[in-house]
Formats: C-alpha cells, structure tokens, sequence
C-alpha cells in the first residue's frame, strides 16, 4: 500500500544505492594514473666519436698529432685519407694545404716542396745521433741540451743517448728518481783518461775530519783563512766632501761708473 502511494517518477529521483565492496576491489591498491608515473631518469653519458670534426683547425691539430706519432714522410692525399675529407670538399681541402705549408715558426708541420710530402717539425730537428752531435758541435757555446726537447720529435732518444753515454761521446746528467736522461752534453772522447788504481786508492783514503771545528782548526792552523769565519764589517758611512771656499775678489766691471756708482766692498764678509 505504501508503494502504492508514491508516484511514478518518485523512483527515478531516488539515489540508487551504493554496491557493496568487495573484498578484492576493497585490498586492492589504488592504480596510478599513466601521467604520475614518473619518468625514468635518463644517464647521459659521455659524446661518441661522431669523426674526425668539420672544423679546419680541429683538422688541423688532428694532422699534426698524426704526423708525431709517425714521424714519417706523408703525402697529401695520405693526411686526406686519415682525416676522410671528401675529394669534393675543396674548400676545406684548399684550407688545409695553406696552413700545411705555412712559413710561421709556431707551425708544426714540416713541408717538402721536392716531392709535396708532410712531416712533423719539432722544436729542434735532431732526429738521430748524427744529428744530435753535429748540432752540440756547431754550437757557439756549451750549453746542454733538454732531452725532454728532443723526445718530442726522437721516440728512441734515451736509449740512442745511452749508447752515445758508452762510447764517452757526450755527458749526461740524468734524473735521480727515475735516471732518466735530463740534459746532454757535448764530450771529446780523446780527453777521458782513466786514473790510476793506486791514485784513486789515495784519493779515497783522504778522509775529511767528522767534526767540522777540527777542520776549521786545521785550516787556521795552516794558516788558510775558513770560509766560516766571520766577516769583517766595512764601514758604509759617506765620505765627506769637502766644502769649496768662496771665490773672492774676481774681475771687476763697471769701472767707468766708478765714479757714480757708491763701493760697498768693504761691507763684504
């Protein structure tokens, strides 16, 4: 009867009722959404090789470490290769060539006009023992050579260097840590004498007093002057100049004003 009181369209605006959940729909977790999933974080890593560069002076610095690690005549179309530009790229292939043959003394590219070969040009161009030598002879002085200079464009110098050391053909000075060759000097085999075994037994058995008073007494004794003796003051004080007297008398002028002109000479000090 209840029912039957209520019209029509009552249920329609009725708000039906909420299902039940259940037990899965009610432990299950709730589903993110595809937008607040994050994003997962890209490494980046280092660039890759992508080629030999575009840029004619990166080009540049590639021909000239080539041409070090070779250390060997190369023709044009060899750096070209090594390089892969296109035979088609004139422009930069045009580039390239004038710098090769660039008369400027930073330019490490050596050029050969007899048959248009390339090499590396070092600091000096000492490349052999022969070479090595002729240049310590001709020059004016005696100044040592760096062999860090001459690795440069000489891969093998230390070892060169120590068959010269052998053959008393130079004198090295050579690095403590590692004995490494440091600096090379010109050497006249003819000069090296060998000592003899009974002055070098003298010579050693000559021992230095281990007190370094008992040797400056000796010194004193013998009546040589120690280089730890005290200095004697000298006197820095300016020598007094003296004072010049003043001049007197003198020429005298105006003589023919004597007569109106007033002497004040005697009011002279």
């Amino acid at each position: 009867a209840t029912m039957a009181l209520l019209k029509p369209n009552s249920a329609s605006r009725l708000g039906a009722p909420s299902p039940t959940p259940s037990n899965s729909s009610a432990s299950a977790t709730k589903r993110k959404r595809h937008e607040d999933v994050a994003p997962a974080a890209v490494v980046y890593s280092q660039p890759q090789e992508t080629g030999t560069g575009n840029h004619v002076y990166t080009q540049l610095t590639y021909t000239i470490e080539h041409l070090r690690s070779t250390q060997k005549w190369m023709t044009f179309k060899e750096i070209m290769n090594y390089l892969n530009i296109p035979e088609n790229d004139h422009e930069t292939r045009s580039h390239l060539e004038t710098l090769y043959r660039s008369e400027n003394p930073a330019n490490r590219v050596e050029y050969n006009p007899k048959d248009n070969t390339y090499r590396y040009k070092p600091k000096y161009d000492i490349r052999n023992t022969s070479e090595l030598k002729g240049w310590l002879q001709n020059q004016k002085s005696a100044q040592g050579l760096s062999v860090k200079d001459l690795k440069d464009g000489w891969h093998s110098v230390q070892d060169d260097i120590k068959t010269l050391e052998d053959k008393q053909e130079v004198l090295v000075k050579r690095n403590q840590k590692d004995s490494l060759a440091k600096t090379v000097w010109i050497n006249d085999p003819s000069l090296m004498h060998k000592m003899d075994d009974d002055f070098k037994h003298q010579w050693h058995g000559i021992l230095l007093p281990p007190n370094p008073d008992d040797l400056r007494n000796k010194l004193l004794g013998a009546g040589l002057k120690p280089s730890s003796a005290p200095r004697e003051a000298t006197s820095t004080k300016p020598k007094e100049k003296k004072r010049k007297a003043p001049r007197r008398g003198g020429k005298q002028t105006n003589t023919h004003m004597a007569s109106i002109l007033k002497d004040f000479s005697h009011m002279r000090k």
